[in-house]
């Protein structure tokens, strides 16, 4: 009897062995298939989820681009505009010779004529003159009117009006004004 348990143990495979090696073979099919390949495919996931955001950002930069690429050429040439028209160094006693001449024209006459130190920056140099006139209400509206209409950037910095007499309409001024020369020769 004995021999037949065991030709019967011997032909009887064992159930422990086969379901821990299946056992075995999961655990290493999910240790190293399954969760790398999960960790590879949650990687390319978030690289998709980046490119996305990126392309979404790149897509709204288009709009502010263009509109600074417009301003950029708008401001290139107001600034050609203002080289072309404003005065040079060596050419600003031609400019106090102008306002000499806007005054002669308004009807209005410059008692004294004082340009200030220079203000030098970098690309530009403020010149300020201060100028004392007198002449009818009508010639200095005049005289205002035409110094805003010479060519460059002049300001009208500080202006005094007062009456000479009460029944007379002539009026004594003092004026204050900044021309802004272009300085772009000696900035180089």
């Amino acid at each position: 009897m004995k021999k037949k348990s065991l030709t019967r143990k011997a032909g009887k495979p064992k159930t422990w062995l086969v379901t821990g090696l299946l056992a075995a073979a999961a655990v290493a099919y999910v240790v190293f298939i399954f969760l790398p390949l999960q960790n590879s495919i949650n990687k390319l996931r978030q690289q998709v989820q980046e490119r996305r955001q990126q392309i979404m950002q790149a897509e709204s930069l288009v709009g502010t681009v263009a509109q600074t690429r417009v301003r950029l050429t708008a401001a290139r040439e107001v600034c050609q505009q203002w080289r072309a028209e404003s005065p040079h160094q060596a050419q600003i006693i031609t400019h106090y010779a102008s306002l000499t001449q806007q005054a002669g024209e308004a009807g209005v006459s410059i008692d004294r004529l004082d340009p200030l130190p220079a203000v030098e920056l970098n690309l530009i140099a403020q010149q300020n003159v201060t100028m004392q006139f007198h002449g009818p209400f009508s010639g200095v509206f005049d005289l205002l009117h035409r110094l805003e209409a010479l060519p460059g950037t002049l300001w009208l910095r500080d202006l005094r009006l007062q009456s000479i007499s009460d029944n007379d309409n002539t009026l004594r001024g003092e004026l204050t004004l900044t021309i802004f020369v272009d300085r772009t020769d000696y900035a180089n």
